[in-house]
């Protein structure tokens, strides 16, 4: 038995008439007629009482309708589902990142995707780099939001964003009030750095930045986290230099200032993924952090 033929089925079930079902199918009327007789020889039992009047159901076909109709529905949701997964509008997301990510592109990236695939069950799980790597390559997770290269040849990436640092103060720190501000102003002054182990892309640029502004930072404090590293610099236990997009985190106790372009490097924000994972739920996030990307460059 084929779909077909409980196609041809349940559409003379329904007519109760051969030559409207045939219509209703684009199919002639003797074929038609020869296929249910087909499914009716396959069965061992007739389906329609057929007079040169009318045509009607037998119990037996009143019962095929019923099974026939759950049948094909069930195939009708089959397809539609694996054609959702085929343009990855179905599955699991399973995304890393790192803390300092999720203030820049992001949330943008998400909210995006979520809109426009909200049956896809997105997970996410905030790791350092090496957790990354080690996730991606064992498989655990499928993308990851990253500051830092991963640096494995199974491991494709995309740069999304690039964006310099500004500097977070005490609120009563004695140049919060100046105008303008330059990096070489606080050579003096203890830094409270991101741990390098949490991310060595952020911790290189600081480290490079001060140097070319003349100094080497004395290093008060470090923070493994976003959260920790302003807390600390609300305590005024020293300056920070943090991603311009953390200056929409408000922190009470923290200042943000700007500093002038050539002051400081920039930290890149990129995308991970295997280079084997062709998988239409993660090329849909690639795709959408591409547009994102081009809408944030203008």
């Amino acid at each position: 038995m084929e779909l077909r033929h409980l196609r041809y089925f349940v559409a003379v079930a329904e007519e109760l008439h051969f030559g409207r079902a045939a219509k209703r199918l684009n199919l002639a009327q003797p074929p038609l007629s020869q296929q249910i007789r087909s499914l009716e020889t396959e069965l061992g039992l007739a389906l329609f009482h057929r007079t040169s009047r009318k045509v009607e159901l037998t119990e037996a076909g009143k019962l095929l309708l019923t099974q026939a109709r759950l049948v094909l529905m069930s195939a009708e949701t089959a397809t539609r589902t694996m054609r959702a997964a085929h343009h990855g509008e179905v599955g699991r997301l399973t995304i890393g990142f790192t803390t300092s990510a999720v203030y820049s592109l992001v949330p943008d990236i998400l909210r995006e995707f979520n809109r426009s695939r909200p049956l896809v069950e997105i997970r996410c799980m905030e790791m350092h780099p090496e957790q990354q790597k080690v996730a991606l390559l064992e498989r655990q997770i499928q993308a990851s939001f990253t500051r830092t290269p991963l640096g494995d040849p199974a491991l494709q990436s995309e740069t999304l964003d690039r964006e310099r640092f500004v500097l977070a103060l005490p609120v009563d720190h004695p140049r919060a009030g100046q105008a303008k501000l330059r990096l070489r102003d606080f050579a003096g002054e203890g830094f409270i750095l991101f741990s390098r182990h949490q991310g060595s892309a952020i911790y290189d640029a600081i480290i490079a930045s001060c140097q070319r502004a003349g100094f080497s930072p004395r290093i008060a404090q470090e923070g493994g986290g976003v959260q920790t590293i302003l807390a600390l610099v609300a305590a005024g236990l020293g300056v920070a230099m943090v991603p311009a997009s953390l200056r929409h985190m408000q922190r009470p106790g923290v200042l943000y200032r700007e500093l002038p372009g050539g002051d400081t490097q920039e930290i890149g924000l990129a995308l991970v993924w295997r280079k084997d994972d062709h998988s239409p739920v993660v090329e849909s996030l690639v795709k959408i952090a591409r547009e994102a990307a081009k809408v944030r460059l203008g």
